[in-house]
């Protein structure tokens, strides 16, 4: 039994370095596109001028959301009195942020998508913030929303405009 097993483990081991020999020496097939990529100046540009729409609109977010984290730890006072004012602010906010979106939105792209996200994000997060101590919830979604918020960050410092 034990000898069959070996014979077996050996036939084994052999037919996984033919396979693997094999693969080394073979060459894969290139791939042919069955269309041309976009033309990466055209979303070049499109990319910057989304940019240029949105980049007040998130200074303006970035401002809010840092001067709200300064009022205090979750479920201080301060926070908590802060907290009817950030949300109103920040649903404005995404709703102008939308319109800026949508005039820019075509053709869809990495941006379009991120951007997208991330005003999502932040609407999901003040519609289920409360006063009182923050949720796991609450933290998940805020570092969720700082996830999304990279996409527009990344691609507008690529096309050399920031906020």
């Amino acid at each position: 039994m034990v000898a069959i097993g070996l014979v077996l483990t050996f036939l084994l081991a052999v037919a996984a370095l033919v396979i693997a020999i094999m693969a080394l020496t073979t060459q894969p097939t290139p791939v042919t596109p069955s269309s041309a990529p976009p033309n990466p100046p055209a979303l070049a540009a499109d990319d910057k001028a989304l940019c240029q729409a949105i980049a007040p609109l998130m200074k303006e977010n970035d401002d809010r959301s840092n001067a709200f984290l300064g009022t205090g730890a979750p479920g201080s006072p301060e926070r908590d009195a802060a907290l009817p004012k950030f949300v109103s602010d920040t649903q404005d906010w995404a709703r102008r942020t939308q319109q800026a979106l949508d005039t820019h939105a075509n053709p869809p792209r990495f941006i379009t998508r991120a951007l997208q996200r991330y005003i999502d994000d932040m609407q999901l997060f003040v519609a289920s913030v409360r006063p009182g101590p923050g949720t796991q919830y609450d933290e998940e979604a805020w570092t969720d929303s700082i996830e999304a918020y990279g996409g527009p960050l990344a691609t507008c410092q690529a096309v050399g405009v920031g906020w």
